[in-house]
Protein backbone atom coordinates (compact mmCIF):
# COMPACT_ATOMS: atom_id res chain seq x y z
CA UNK A 1 0.00 0.00 0.00
CA UNK A 2 1.94 3.14 -1.61
CA UNK A 3 0.74 6.87 -1.91
CA UNK A 4 2.81 8.91 -4.46
CA UNK A 5 2.43 12.35 -4.08
CA UNK A 6 4.05 14.94 -6.61
CA UNK A 7 6.28 18.29 -5.80
CA UNK A 8 6.78 20.60 -8.06
CA UNK A 9 7.37 24.26 -7.24
CA UNK A 10 5.68 27.13 -8.54
CA UNK A 11 3.74 25.35 -11.36
CA UNK A 12 0.33 23.83 -10.38
CA UNK A 13 -1.12 20.41 -12.26
CA UNK A 14 -2.16 17.07 -11.85
CA UNK A 15 -0.85 13.70 -13.03
CA UNK A 16 -3.59 11.23 -13.95
CA UNK A 17 -3.79 7.83 -13.77
CA UNK A 18 -6.81 5.42 -14.32
CA UNK A 19 -9.64 6.18 -12.21
CA UNK A 20 -10.68 2.30 -12.66
CA UNK A 21 -7.93 0.72 -10.66
CA UNK A 22 -9.70 -2.23 -9.28
CA UNK A 23 -10.04 -2.47 -5.63
CA UNK A 24 -8.54 -5.79 -4.68
CA UNK A 25 -5.74 -5.54 -6.70
CA UNK A 26 -4.57 -3.36 -3.13
CA UNK A 27 -2.00 -2.45 -1.76
CA UNK A 28 -0.89 -1.48 -6.18
CA UNK A 29 -3.82 1.74 -5.83
CA UNK A 30 -2.31 4.57 -6.24
CA UNK A 31 -3.84 8.69 -5.73
CA UNK A 32 -5.18 9.43 -9.30
CA UNK A 33 -4.72 13.14 -8.68
CA UNK A 34 -1.66 14.27 -7.26
CA UNK A 35 -1.24 18.02 -5.35
CA UNK A 36 1.54 20.34 -6.46
CA UNK A 37 4.09 21.95 -3.75
CA UNK A 38 6.93 23.71 -3.25
CA UNK A 39 10.53 22.13 -2.37
CA UNK A 40 13.07 24.76 -1.95
CA UNK A 41 16.70 22.95 -2.31
CA UNK A 42 19.69 25.28 -1.18
CA UNK A 43 22.29 25.62 -4.01
CA UNK A 44 25.61 25.26 -2.38
CA UNK A 45 26.94 28.16 -4.76
CA UNK A 46 24.56 30.51 -3.87
CA UNK A 47 22.33 32.29 -1.41
CA UNK A 48 19.29 31.38 -4.29
CA UNK A 49 17.04 27.94 -4.17
CA UNK A 50 16.95 25.87 -6.66
CA UNK A 51 13.58 24.11 -6.72
CA UNK A 52 14.09 20.31 -7.35
CA UNK A 53 10.84 18.34 -8.50
CA UNK A 54 10.76 14.95 -6.01
CA UNK A 55 7.83 12.52 -5.53
CA UNK A 56 7.50 11.44 -1.77
CA UNK A 57 6.20 7.91 -1.77
CA UNK A 58 4.58 6.55 2.02
CA UNK A 59 4.22 2.87 2.64
CA UNK A 60 0.76 1.83 4.84
CA UNK A 61 3.02 -1.59 5.45
CA UNK A 62 5.52 -0.16 6.95
CA UNK A 63 5.12 3.51 7.88
CA UNK A 64 8.19 4.70 5.49
CA UNK A 65 8.28 7.68 3.67
CA UNK A 66 10.91 8.06 0.38
CA UNK A 67 11.87 10.75 -1.80
CA UNK A 68 11.99 9.82 -5.25
CA UNK A 69 13.87 12.11 -8.42
CA UNK A 70 11.09 13.25 -10.79
CA UNK A 71 13.05 10.95 -13.46
CA UNK A 72 12.96 7.72 -11.14
CA UNK A 73 8.90 8.40 -10.71
CA UNK A 74 8.72 8.89 -14.58
CA UNK A 75 10.05 5.17 -15.28
CA UNK A 76 8.00 3.35 -12.80
CA UNK A 77 4.52 5.19 -13.91
CA UNK A 78 5.45 3.32 -17.19
CA UNK A 79 5.62 -0.25 -16.13
CA UNK A 80 2.61 0.61 -13.35
CA UNK A 81 0.85 1.34 -16.71
CA UNK A 82 2.53 -1.61 -18.68
CA UNK A 83 1.18 -3.68 -15.48
CA UNK A 84 -1.98 -2.25 -15.71
CA UNK A 85 -2.51 -3.18 -19.00
CA UNK A 86 -1.38 -7.12 -18.46
CA UNK A 87 -3.80 -6.81 -15.75
CA UNK A 88 -7.07 -5.50 -18.48
CA UNK A 89 -5.53 -8.39 -20.72
CA UNK A 90 -5.28 -10.67 -18.08
CA UNK A 91 -1.94 -11.42 -18.33
CA UNK A 92 -1.23 -12.64 -14.63
CA UNK A 93 2.68 -12.18 -15.62
CA UNK A 94 2.04 -8.71 -13.49
CA UNK A 95 1.49 -10.54 -10.69
CA UNK A 96 5.09 -12.31 -10.65
CA UNK A 97 7.24 -9.76 -10.97
CA UNK A 98 10.46 -9.53 -9.29
CA UNK A 99 10.29 -7.66 -6.17
CA UNK A 100 13.15 -5.14 -6.98
CA UNK A 101 11.60 -4.35 -10.62
CA UNK A 102 8.15 -3.82 -8.88
CA UNK A 103 7.42 0.21 -9.46
CA UNK A 104 4.98 0.07 -5.80
CA UNK A 105 7.46 -1.34 -3.47
CA UNK A 106 10.74 0.26 -2.31
CA UNK A 107 13.70 -1.67 -0.44
CA UNK A 108 13.14 -0.93 3.66
CA UNK A 109 16.89 -0.70 3.91
CA UNK A 110 17.11 2.23 1.23
CA UNK A 111 19.02 5.18 2.62
CA UNK A 112 16.63 8.16 3.23
CA UNK A 113 17.33 11.85 3.30
CA UNK A 114 16.03 12.83 6.95
CA UNK A 115 16.72 16.62 5.93
CA UNK A 116 19.19 19.65 5.93
CA UNK A 117 21.15 22.49 7.28
CA UNK A 118 22.40 25.54 5.65
CA UNK A 119 25.25 27.90 7.48
CA UNK A 120 26.13 31.25 6.45
CA UNK A 121 30.57 31.30 5.27
CA UNK A 122 29.85 35.05 5.83
CA UNK A 123 32.42 34.79 9.19
CA UNK A 124 34.96 33.09 7.09
CA UNK A 125 35.58 35.96 5.13
CA UNK A 126 36.56 38.08 7.76
CA UNK A 127 38.40 35.15 9.52
CA UNK A 128 36.03 34.51 12.45
CA UNK A 129 34.48 31.41 13.75
CA UNK A 130 31.66 29.94 13.53
CA UNK A 131 29.91 27.69 15.89
CA UNK A 132 26.35 27.03 15.71
CA UNK A 133 23.36 24.16 16.26
CA UNK A 134 20.95 24.51 13.90
CA UNK A 135 17.45 22.44 13.03
CA UNK A 136 17.54 19.87 10.91
CA UNK A 137 14.38 20.64 8.34
CA UNK A 138 13.08 18.43 5.70
CA UNK A 139 11.35 19.55 2.68
CA UNK A 140 7.96 20.30 4.56
CA UNK A 141 10.21 22.69 6.89
CA UNK A 142 9.40 20.46 9.61
CA UNK A 143 12.85 20.14 12.17
CA UNK A 144 13.81 16.65 12.83
CA UNK A 145 16.68 17.15 15.23
CA UNK A 146 19.08 19.52 15.46
CA UNK A 147 22.81 19.54 13.98
CA UNK A 148 26.28 21.16 15.58
CA UNK A 149 28.31 22.43 12.96
CA UNK A 150 31.88 24.72 13.84
CA UNK A 151 34.38 25.81 11.35
CA UNK A 152 37.60 27.60 12.61
CA UNK A 153 40.15 29.61 10.39
CA UNK A 154 43.40 27.85 11.01
CA UNK A 155 47.06 28.05 9.31
CA UNK A 156 48.48 25.33 6.68
CA UNK A 157 49.45 23.31 9.44
CA UNK A 158 46.05 22.77 11.58
CA UNK A 159 46.93 25.54 14.43
CA UNK A 160 43.33 27.21 14.80
CA UNK A 161 43.61 30.99 14.63
CA UNK A 162 42.62 32.34 18.03
CA UNK A 163 41.85 35.49 19.36
CA UNK A 164 45.46 35.95 20.62
CA UNK A 165 46.49 35.80 17.14
CA UNK A 166 44.79 39.15 16.58
CA UNK A 167 44.16 38.38 13.34
CA UNK A 168 41.62 39.80 11.78
CA UNK A 169 40.20 40.79 7.42
CA UNK A 170 38.47 44.28 7.17
CA UNK A 171 37.08 42.90 3.81
CA UNK A 172 36.74 39.43 2.37
CA UNK A 173 38.03 41.04 -1.17
CA UNK A 174 41.71 41.61 0.78
CA UNK A 175 42.11 37.92 0.99
CA UNK A 176 42.03 37.36 -3.13
CA UNK A 177 45.67 36.29 -3.41
CA UNK A 178 46.13 34.74 -0.32
CA UNK A 179 46.28 31.18 0.96
CA UNK A 180 43.16 30.37 3.66
CA UNK A 181 42.39 27.14 5.32
CA UNK A 182 39.90 26.40 7.90
CA UNK A 183 38.34 23.59 9.67
CA UNK A 184 34.86 22.38 9.33
CA UNK A 185 33.54 20.19 12.26
CA UNK A 186 30.46 18.52 12.95
CA UNK A 187 30.49 16.97 16.14
CA UNK A 188 26.95 15.75 16.61
CA UNK A 189 23.21 15.68 16.27
CA UNK A 190 21.21 15.61 18.60
CA UNK A 191 17.30 14.41 19.03
CA UNK A 192 16.41 12.41 15.73
CA UNK A 193 14.02 10.26 15.54
CA UNK A 194 14.25 6.64 16.59
CA UNK A 195 12.33 5.52 13.85
CA UNK A 196 15.64 6.53 12.02
CA UNK A 197 18.97 4.26 12.07
CA UNK A 198 22.59 4.31 10.19
CA UNK A 199 22.60 7.66 10.12
CA UNK A 200 25.53 10.05 8.58
CA UNK A 201 25.60 13.44 7.16
CA UNK A 202 27.22 14.51 3.52
CA UNK A 203 27.99 17.58 1.95
CA UNK A 204 29.87 19.27 -1.21
CA UNK A 205 32.40 22.39 -0.14
CA UNK A 206 32.68 24.99 -3.04
CA UNK A 207 33.34 23.31 -6.51
CA UNK A 208 33.75 19.90 -5.43
CA UNK A 209 32.50 17.19 -7.45
CA UNK A 210 32.34 14.19 -4.65
CA UNK A 211 30.41 14.29 -1.58
CA UNK A 212 32.73 14.39 1.93
CA UNK A 213 30.75 12.09 4.69
CA UNK A 214 30.95 11.58 8.10
CA UNK A 215 31.07 8.10 9.94
CA UNK A 216 27.66 6.23 9.77
CA UNK A 217 26.02 6.10 14.19
CA UNK A 218 23.15 4.84 15.42
CA UNK A 219 20.73 6.20 17.90
CA UNK A 220 18.98 9.53 18.29
CA UNK A 221 22.07 11.34 19.58
CA UNK A 222 24.71 10.42 17.20
CA UNK A 223 28.65 11.73 17.86
CA UNK A 224 30.01 12.01 14.76
CA UNK A 225 33.21 13.43 15.79
CA UNK A 226 33.66 14.87 12.49
CA UNK A 227 36.59 17.22 11.40
CA UNK A 228 38.59 18.06 8.13
CA UNK A 229 40.86 20.80 7.04
CA UNK A 230 40.00 23.05 4.12
CA UNK A 231 42.10 25.54 1.89
CA UNK A 232 41.62 27.85 -0.81
CA UNK A 233 45.09 28.46 -2.28
CA UNK A 234 45.26 30.87 -3.15
CA UNK A 235 41.77 32.35 -2.30
CA UNK A 236 39.94 33.85 -5.86
CA UNK A 237 37.43 36.28 -6.45
CA UNK A 238 35.20 33.48 -7.04
CA UNK A 239 35.15 31.73 -3.91
CA UNK A 240 34.96 35.55 -2.13
CA UNK A 241 31.80 35.77 -4.11
CA UNK A 242 31.07 31.96 -2.13
CA UNK A 243 31.88 33.48 0.98
CA UNK A 244 29.71 36.25 0.97
CA UNK A 245 26.39 35.38 -0.93
CA UNK A 246 26.58 31.23 -0.50
CA UNK A 247 25.89 28.70 2.81
CA UNK A 248 27.16 25.38 3.23
CA UNK A 249 24.55 22.76 3.03
CA UNK A 250 24.60 19.97 5.34
CA UNK A 251 22.67 16.50 4.28
CA UNK A 252 20.90 14.28 7.47
CA UNK A 253 20.73 10.42 5.98
CA UNK A 254 19.32 7.49 7.55
CA UNK A 255 17.73 3.98 7.10
CA UNK A 256 14.19 3.99 8.24
CA UNK A 257 12.99 1.29 10.82
CA UNK A 258 9.62 -0.32 9.55
CA UNK A 259 6.58 0.01 11.66
CA UNK A 260 3.99 -2.91 10.40
CA UNK A 261 0.60 -2.05 9.88
CA UNK A 262 -1.90 -2.77 13.03
CA UNK A 263 -3.48 -6.43 12.49
CA UNK A 264 -6.97 -6.67 11.55
CA UNK A 265 -6.78 -3.40 9.42
CA UNK A 266 -8.88 -4.52 6.50
CA UNK A 267 -8.78 -0.92 5.08
CA UNK A 268 -7.99 -0.48 0.98
CA UNK A 269 -5.50 2.21 -0.02
CA UNK A 270 -8.22 4.59 -1.12
CA UNK A 271 -9.78 4.37 2.01
CA UNK A 272 -6.97 4.96 4.13
CA UNK A 273 -5.63 7.65 1.87
CA UNK A 274 -9.01 9.20 2.45
CA UNK A 275 -8.50 8.92 5.90
CA UNK A 276 -4.97 10.60 5.40
CA UNK A 277 -4.66 12.97 2.77
CA UNK A 278 -6.40 16.26 2.06
CA UNK A 279 -5.86 16.99 -1.51
CA UNK A 280 -6.29 20.83 -0.88
CA UNK A 281 -4.31 21.21 1.92
CA UNK A 282 -0.28 22.22 1.49
CA UNK A 283 2.48 21.35 3.71
CA UNK A 284 3.31 24.07 6.07
CA UNK A 285 6.56 25.53 6.35
CA UNK A 286 7.16 24.56 10.45
CA UNK A 287 10.87 26.15 10.24
CA UNK A 288 12.07 28.83 8.31
CA UNK A 289 15.25 28.04 6.53
CA UNK A 290 16.11 32.10 5.53
CA UNK A 291 14.96 33.46 9.49
CA UNK A 292 18.18 30.91 10.35
CA UNK A 293 20.32 32.36 7.63
CA UNK A 294 19.70 36.11 8.97
CA UNK A 295 20.58 34.69 12.56
CA UNK A 296 23.64 33.23 11.37
CA UNK A 297 24.55 36.50 9.50
CA UNK A 298 23.77 38.76 12.57
CA UNK A 299 26.17 36.78 14.88
CA UNK A 300 28.93 36.92 12.26
CA UNK A 301 27.80 40.62 12.34
CA UNK A 302 28.27 41.11 15.86
CA UNK A 303 31.81 39.14 15.67
CA UNK A 304 33.06 41.54 13.48
CA UNK A 305 31.50 44.84 15.72
CA UNK A 306 33.71 43.15 18.17
CA UNK A 307 36.40 43.09 16.30
CA UNK A 308 36.33 46.56 15.12
CA UNK A 309 35.93 47.38 18.87
CA UNK A 310 39.24 45.76 19.73
CA UNK A 311 40.67 48.10 16.99
CA UNK A 312 39.04 51.30 18.80
CA UNK A 313 40.57 50.34 22.18
CA UNK A 314 43.67 50.17 21.01
CA UNK A 315 43.44 52.91 19.24
CA UNK A 316 42.14 55.04 22.64
CA UNK A 317 45.12 53.00 24.25
CA UNK A 318 47.63 54.33 22.06
CA UNK A 319 46.25 58.16 23.34
CA UNK A 320 46.20 57.67 26.69
CA UNK A 321 50.05 56.53 26.74
CA UNK A 322 50.85 60.00 24.52
CA UNK A 323 48.82 61.76 27.30
CA UNK A 324 50.90 60.14 29.93
CA UNK A 325 53.69 60.68 28.52
CA UNK A 326 52.81 64.24 27.70
CA UNK A 327 53.27 63.99 24.09
CA UNK A 328 51.08 66.76 22.06
CA UNK A 329 51.13 65.08 18.58
CA UNK A 330 50.84 61.32 17.25
CA UNK A 331 51.61 60.24 13.45
CA UNK A 332 49.12 60.45 11.22
CA UNK A 333 50.60 57.86 8.99
CA UNK A 334 50.70 55.59 11.80
CA UNK A 335 47.32 55.83 12.69
CA UNK A 336 46.30 55.35 9.41
CA UNK A 337 48.43 52.50 8.99
CA UNK A 338 46.45 50.83 12.11
CA UNK A 339 42.66 51.98 10.34
CA UNK A 340 43.97 50.27 7.46
CA UNK A 341 45.24 47.03 8.45
CA UNK A 342 44.23 44.01 9.77
CA UNK A 343 44.42 43.69 13.58
CA UNK A 344 47.78 41.58 13.18
CA UNK A 345 49.67 44.53 11.43
CA UNK A 346 47.79 47.23 14.03
CA UNK A 347 49.29 45.42 17.28
CA UNK A 348 53.01 45.60 15.27
CA UNK A 349 52.05 49.23 14.52
CA UNK A 350 50.56 50.06 18.07
CA UNK A 351 53.54 48.63 19.36
CA UNK A 352 55.88 50.61 17.31
CA UNK A 353 54.12 53.60 18.62
CA UNK A 354 53.82 52.55 21.93
CA UNK A 355 58.00 52.29 21.86
CA UNK A 356 58.37 55.77 19.95
CA UNK A 357 56.60 57.64 23.32
CA UNK A 358 59.27 56.06 25.62
CA UNK A 359 61.66 57.23 23.48
CA UNK A 360 60.09 60.84 22.95
CA UNK A 361 57.48 62.51 24.20
CA UNK A 362 57.03 64.81 21.02
CA UNK A 363 55.62 62.85 17.93
CA UNK A 364 55.44 65.03 15.26
CA UNK A 365 53.87 64.34 11.79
Amino acid sequence: MFDYYFFYPMIPFNLFFPQSYPEHVSPRSILSELPSCSIPTPCPYTNYRHPQAMVSMFSYLTSCTYLLPREEFISRKYKMEEMYQQFINEDESWSSIDPKEDPFTEEESKETRLGTIATSLKSLGYLIEQEQTLAITNYQGASLGELRVEYYPCKENGTIITEDDDIFVDDPDHLVGQPLHFQLKIPYARGISKRFEKIFCRYKFFLDNEYTTTATLTGANPDFKFSKQHSCTPVTDQFVRYMEGGSLVVEVWGTQIPVPMKQGDSRTTKQLMAANFNPNQTPKLLMDPEKQMILTELESAKKRADKQQNKLVKIQQLIDNAKDSNATTISVEQLQEILNSNTASMGIAVAGLLAALKLNKNIKK
